[in-house]
């Protein structure tokens, strides 16, 4: 006769094993002017608004406990054609800055061991030499490098990436402060081409001056990101130029915990002695592990 426990296969210690390691993380990410973020090759969420305010979003996932973690967030500072942003205000266009910085309640935060790549670029040194200004629109040009296949998932292999620049809180800033109107739901927005407000409750410029789409923005959607990250010991990242680099995607791997090693394979011994009615005590299932992985191997048996 087999011993007690070889009835157990060992995919079901597996499954188990992983149910019990899975965690929710949480965590907030501002974007200057616009992210989406995924894990482990999964969208987790995209700033419903891809200008100002400057919001940030509260985000919830689940970790599966055995995996390396691998964090991958585009972030887009407004940029039109020209590279320049407010090009129809009245004090006339200007260069944008952009920044990320992110907490995870993992203890993972935005910090130079990130990797970076820069998507576009602009304007160009190329068109700047041949007169590109905030008066001189015509001649501007932005380079897009492309963006890379799969890069967001764990195994894209980003060895040739740079490391992210780091930046202080008062190089990057904290933008525009957003306004939550719970009554209305409402995360007031500024137009990218004349700083004015687009005139709506949430939502996002259409292209034009001042026409726009409506969006639906939530109240952990329109987090202030000063009050949400300033104390915390993340720092902003951006590319080598802080205002030419104007599409930047960013990744980072944690390695998983070891695993503890595997028990060993069940052999066969000598049928023990006849024992008077089994009690949850002399179980070989509570003898072993927890009354929630003995649950879980229950059903295991059903399925």
């Amino acid at each position: 006769m087999v011993s007690q426990m070889s009835w157990l296969p060992a995919s079901a210690f597996l499954l188990a094993s992983t149910a019990l390691a899975s965690e929710t993380i949480t965590g907030t990410i501002y974007c200057d002017n616009y992210f989406e973020f995924w894990f482990n090759g999964v969208k987790i969420a995209t700033d419903p608004l891809d200008f100002t305010p400057h919001n940030a979003v509260a985000v919830s996932f689940t970790y599966d406990g055995v995996s390396d973690k691998t964090y991958a967030i585009l972030c887009q500072d407004y940029a039109s054609d020209t590279g320049y942003e407010y090009i129809n205000s009245n004090s006339g266009a200007q260069l944008g800055d952009g920044a990320l910085i992110a907490e995870f309640s993992d203890g993972t935060i935005t910090s130079s061991d990130w990797k970076s790549y820069v998507v576009t670029y602009g304007p160009t040194d190329a068109s700047v030499t041949a007169g590109c200004s905030d008066s001189n629109l015509a001649v501007c040009e932005v380079e897009d490098y492309g963006t890379p296949t799969d890069w967001y998932t764990s195994a894209f292999d980003d060895s040739g990436w740079d490391a992210a620049t780091v930046y202080t809180a008062d190089e990057a800033g904290w933008g525009r402060t957003p306004t939550w109107s719970s009554s209305e739901g409402c995360c007031a927005p500024t137009s990218p081409y004349t700083k004015s407000d687009l005139g709506c409750c949430s939502c996002n410029s259409d292209g034009t001056d001042s026409g726009y789409t409506s969006v639906t923005v939530t109240a952990d959607e329109c987090l202030d990101p000063y009050v949400e990250l300033g104390s915390s010991s993340a720092e902003f990242l951006w590319g080598s130029n802080l205002k030419q680099d104007n599409q930047m995607l960013f990744r980072y791997t944690a390695s998983a915990s070891p695993s503890p090693s595997p028990a060993p394979s069940p052999s066969p011994s000598p049928s023990p002695s006849p024992s008077p009615s089994t009690t949850s005590s002399s179980n070989p299932c509570f003898q072993h592990m927890s009354v929630l992985v003995c649950h879980f191997l229950g059903l295991y048996v059903l399925l």
